[in-house]
């Protein structure tokens, strides 16, 4: 210790430690508070961040349930749609037979009259025809009331050989 003097030495620990105040006053201190704002700063951004992530999920959980509620209901006016054109196409298709059998009883009413009008026709035809050559084959004049009476015998005779 000779070479150094005891003075110096001192003197250097006396700045030494007046530096470390000053730098603990004015340097520490302001920089703590930095550090210790910086901090608070991050702890705030993360617990926002959490919260905004909580939020984002519960925003798609019901974004979620409201599309499967939507599906759903899709689904139902579909089903509703597809048994509703079911039953219109049977009602269609009742009523076409309904009316195509109507339109048949009505043609088999018709065909029946058509054919029992031209059978008689042909009766009165045959019965005429009949008479007017039995009239000639006896020579005699037969007069209308004579025809028709015989018509109607005549008539009477062929439907009951025909029933």
């Amino acid at each position: 210790m000779e070479n150094f003097p005891n003075g110096t030495l001192i003197g250097q620990i006396i700045n030494f430690l007046i530096l470390l105040f000053l730098l603990k006053k004015f340097a520490f201190k302001p920089l703590g508070k930095l550090l210790s704002d910086r901090q608070q700063l991050i702890a705030d951004s993360i617990t926002t961040a959490e919260q905004e992530r909580q939020q984002a999920e519960q925003i798609k959980a019901e974004y979620e349930a409201e599309m499967q509620r939507t599906r759903e209901m899709a689904q139902e006016i579909i089903q509703k749609a597809t048994k509703a054109g079911e039953e219109q196409a049977a009602e269609i298709i009742e009523s076409a037979k309904n009316e195509a059998k109507r339109l048949k009883d009505a043609a088999l009413v018709e065909i029946k009259h058509e054919k029992e009008k031209a059978v008689a026709e042909m009766r009165d035809e045959a019965a005429t025809l009949a008479i007017l050559v039995a009239g000639k084959i006896i020579n005699q004049q037969i007069d209308e009331d004579i025809q028709h009476k015989m018509v109607k015998d005549f008539v009477k005779e062929a439907g009951e050989l025909l029933c």
